[in-house]
């Protein structure tokens, strides 16, 4: 489970001094761009052809058609064509799209798509696809952002199973979304939190986790178990770990 958003939005804030750059509109972008003296086709430039030539040798390593790729990202047959012809190249939701597909295929590091991100001049904060955020700014950034908030909702959300009015609301998880402090979350539970049978006397324990692995992406993951009833915490169905106290390194 990665960390998740709804469909695709690249989110383009404003622009900062100090060499911060951001946008919070592709009209702003273009702003920057006539600036420099540069053409918005220059900000996507380098990092598209880059992603394109990756995403061709996976497609023909796992023997893809043009069409099976263009269904996978949501664009048209013709615009994969074009993209692999460098008649063309992605533009940022594109380019959104295609590293999220990258990344879902392993077809390259996680360190080389921060780098190509980083330097794409287009924004620091790029959101792709429903699985992933990569930010080029600071945790404190996206610690303190509303999307942070509203992606950990829509992860428990969507990992909590079943009827949504079945599973529990806990004060803690709700005051813990707002005071940006989860990092691990595990919730106990019957049926509400599972789409198959929990055998008498246990329940399942779903642990959501968050987690920075380097400067710039945010990883989840979910791991659900069946445990003893007897085992499981009877004061709370939600643990809320500090967000701070996961991060520090041993």
């Amino acid at each position: 489970m990665i960390v998740y958003l709804g469909s695709r939005v690249i989110d383009i804030g404003l622009i900062r001094k100090q060499a911060r750059w951001s946008f919070a509109r592709l009209r702003d972008a273009e702003i920057y761009a006539c600036f420099h003296g540069l053409s918005m086709s220059d900000f996507v430039l380098s990092t598209g052809h880059d992603l394109i030539d990756q995403l061709r040798a996976y497609r023909l390593k796992v023997a893809l058609t043009q069409d099976d790729i263009a269904w996978k990202l949501g664009f048209s047959p013709t615009t994969v064509s074009r993209w692999e012809r460098g008649v063309a190249v992605p533009d940022l939701r594109a380019t959104g799209a295609i590293v999220d597909f990258l990344r879902r295929a392993d077809a390259q590091t996680e360190r080389r798509l921060l780098k190509a991100i980083l330097n794409a001049h287009d924004s620091r904060n790029l959101w792709e696809g429903r699985d992933i955020r990569y930010l080029g700014g600071s945790q404190q950034e996206y610690r303190e952002s509303p999307e942070m908030r509203a992606v950990v909702g829509t992860s428990i959300r969507r990992y909590i199973t079943g009827s949504y009015r079945d599973c529990l609301e806990d004060r803690a998880l709700v005051a813990g979304l707002y005071a940006r402090e989860i990092a691990s979350i595990e919730i106990y539970g019957g049926t509400a939190l599972s789409v198959t049978s929990i055998p008498e006397g246990h329940v399942q324990m779903k642990r959501l986790s968050f987690q920075s692995e380097m400067r710039g992406i945010i990883r989840g993951d979910t791991h659900s178990i069946l445990i003893p009833a007897a085992e499981a915490p009877t004061a709370s169905a939600v643990i809320v770990h500090s967000w701070d106290a996961l991060s520090r390194r041993p």
